[in-house]
């Protein structure tokens, strides 16, 4: 039970980790796409010139990507306590 935890884990991670069928690097864009119109938006309904839309942090593919990491060693090291 144990080993497929630890498979799983690692599985997800590196799915997460090299963006496996680019499923990340599209939802970010398409969230990235709406909030920049919603910010043109709102800043053409104030009567401000517009600004350029900074996509935050938790948005951005390489950060999402990253979060894989963790888990790829989380279940590297399962794996490794249960073959000891």
């Amino acid at each position: 039970m144990s080993i497929g935890l630890a498979v799983l884990f690692v599985v997800i991670g590196a799915c997460v980790l090299f963006d496996i069928g680019g499923f990340i690097r599209r939802r970010c864009g398409q969230v990235q796409r709406k909030a920049a119109d919603r910010h043109r938006e709102m800043q053409w309904s104030h009567g401000r010139l517009e600004t350029p839309y900074i996509p935050m942090l938790s948005v951005r593919p390489a950060f999402i990507r990253a979060l894989g990491l963790p888990l790829l060693i989380v279940g590297a090291l399962l794996a490794l306590l249960h073959l000891d």
